[in-house]
């Protein structure tokens, strides 16, 4: 394992699990910073810092993307398929709740991270061997995972931003359906695993560098508006917090 990754042992899904998450960049959102073919620097990144940024002014409002019918069963069915894949397999998975990643030594933010469905351990118990992705699809996407014969092209920025960050040997992709025989691939690190690392060190560069000169811009002072907020003439003035107007909207 990544010396520079640190797990935090929470309940995926809870209070402590999205407040870990929060501010972060995650395996699950891999898609916005890196593409798929490629494996270059998505055009979507910058969206994707200021919704991060977004949460981390905001973190009481609800998330946009709450959940669906297909996620609300894969969650229901995730433990199902990891009792699965551990009889199938005979290898042994310890569950973690979020493992965030800082970018050297000397560093000490860690502005990116993963859920992993398990992390697999050696025979004795020890050390962490590989990771492990679990998905419980509908029927029919299901089957495209079983037809394409190696890791889906749809998880693919997902499961090597995890080899990526965490330095494991290999990740376990599993997907799982009640009524049908589950697809398996084991993906080891490779030249796109490489570039994957690449975009992540691009994405921790531009993101701490629009986090600080965003940030000034979105906190509140204790009169509720912060100065820096409003400008006239392209230059900064003080405005009263509890009168705040603002510069286009002439006192009534």
């Amino acid at each position: 394992m990544n010396p520079l990754a640190k797990i935090h042992q929470m309940p995926q899904g809870s209070d402590d699990w999205f407040a870990a998450r929060r501010g972060r960049a995650t395996a699950s959102r891999a898609s916005d910073i890196i593409t798929a073919a490629k494996g270059e620097y998505s055009k979507g990144a910058a969206k994707y810092m200021r919704s991060l940024i977004a949460e981390l002014m905001a973190p009481n409002e609800a998330p946009a993307f709450a959940g669906n019918f297909a996620t609300d069963r894969g969650n229901e069915l995730e433990p199902l398929a990891r009792l699965e894949f551990t009889r199938l397999t005979g290898l042994k998975v310890e569950t973690v709740g979020f493992i965030s990643v800082r970018l050297s030594d000397t560093s000490e933010a860690d502005p990116v991270g993963l859920s992993p469905d398990g992390l697999l351990l050696d025979p004795f118990g020890h050390d962490y061997v590989a990771g492990l992705e679990l998905k419980c699809p509908l029927r029919d996407k299901h089957l495209d995972n079983v037809a394409a014969g190696e890791l889906p092209e749809d998880y693919k920025q997902q499961i090597h931003w995890s080899l990526a960050l965490t330095g494991l040997p290999s990740w376990h992709f599993f997907s799982w359906h009640p009524d049908m025989q589950p697809a398996h691939y084991v993906v080891r690190p490779d030249a796109y695993t490489e570039k994957v690392r690449g975009c992540i060190e691009q994405f921790i560069i531009e993101y701490a560098d629009m986090r600080k000169r965003l940030i000034p811009l979105l906190q509140l002072s204790e009169g509720g508006i912060s100065p820096a907020g409003t400008k006239e003439s392209g230059t900064e003035r003080e405005t009263p917090g509890v009168n705040y107007l603002p510069p286009e909207t002439p006192a009534v």
